[in-house]
C-alpha cells in the first residue's frame, strides 16, 4: 500500500516535473523547487505578521484617541469654565500626546484645542501646540491644517513674522493646495508688514493670475494698487 502510494506520488512529481520543463520559467522552478517553496511560505508569514501588526497599530490608535478624546474633553471643559489656565490646558495635552509619536489621528484635538485657546488670545499656547504638530505629523494634507493655524498664530504674536512666513512656504512646498491663492495672499500681507514690497507685489500678483477664488483676486489687486 505503501509502495503504490509512493510511485503515485513519484508519478505525479515527475509529470509536474515534466510540465514545468516546457518553459524556462518553469524549469528554474522545478530545478528550484526547495528555494520556491520556501520563498512561498515567507511570502505567507510575512501576509500573517503584518496581519498581527496591523491588528495591534490599530488597538493601540484606538487606545490613543481614546486617550486625547478624554484629556480634551475634560480639561478644555475645565479650561472653559476658567478651572485651569492656558498654559495648564497645553500641558495637559501635550503631555498626553508626547508618547503617540507620529499618531495622525492626533489631529483633531489638537487642532481643537489649539482654536479654543487662540480664541482666548492665548496665542503663544495654540502656536505651540500646532508647530509641534506640524513637524511629528508626515501626513502632507493633515500637516497644512497644521502649518495654516501656525502661520495664523504666529502673525499674531510680536517678531514672529518671519515664522509665520516660513509655515506657509511650508505649505506651498509640500504640494497640497487647498485654498492656494489665500496662502499666496496671507504671504503678501506678510511681506508687506516687512517691508518686502518686491516680494509682497511677487505673491499679490500670483493671486491676481492664478487663484481660483474671486474674492482672493479683488483683494490682491487692492493690495497691488497700493503698491
Amino acid at each position: 500500500m505503501n509502495t503504490t502510494t509512493s510511485n503515485t506520488t513519484t508519478g505525479a512529481t515527475s509529470e509536474v516535473d515534466r510540465e514545468l520543463a516546457q518553459t524556462e520559467v518553469g524549469e528554474w522552478i522545478a530545478k528550484n523547487k526547495a528555494a520556491v517553496i520556501s520563498a512561498v511560505a515567507l511570502i505567507f508569514v510575512g501576509i500573517f505578521g503584518y496581519g498581527i501588526f496591523n491588528h495591534f497599530q490599530t488597538k493601540k490608535h484606538h487606545k490613543f484617541a481614546g486617550e486625547l478624546y478624554q484629556v480634551t474633553e475634560t480639561k478644555l471643559a475645565d479650561f472653559k469654565a476658567k478651572k485651569i489656565n492656558a498654559a495648564e490646558l497645553k500641558s495637559a495635552v501635550s503631555n498626553t500626546w508626547a508618547p503617540m509619536g507620529s499618531f495622525t489621528g492626533a489631529a483633531p484635538y489638537i487642532i481643537q484645542t489649539a482654536d479654543t485657546l487662540a480664541e482666548q488670545g492665548n496665542y503663544q499656547e495654540a502656536y505651540d501646540l500646532v508647530a509641534e504638530g506640524s513637524k511629528r505629523i508626515s501626513n502632507k494634507e493633515t500637516s497644512y491644517f497644521f502649518n495654516i493655524r501656525a502661520a495664523a498664530f504666529a502673525e499674531s504674536l510680536e517678531g514672529k513674522t518671519d515664522v509665520a512666513i516660513k509655515h506657509l512656504k511650508d505649505i506651498l512646498s509640500s504640494g497640497v493646495k487647498y485654498f492656494e491663492g489665500k496662502v499666496y495672499l496671507d504671504l503678501g500681507r506678510l511681506y508687506l508688514k516687512k517691508n518686502d514690497s518686491k516680494l509682497a507685489k511677487d505673491s499679490f500678483q500670483w493671486v491676481v493670475d492664478n487663484a481660483k477664488e474671486a474674492e482672493f483676486r479683488k483683494m490682491a489687486k487692492i493690495y497691488l494698487s497700493e503698491l
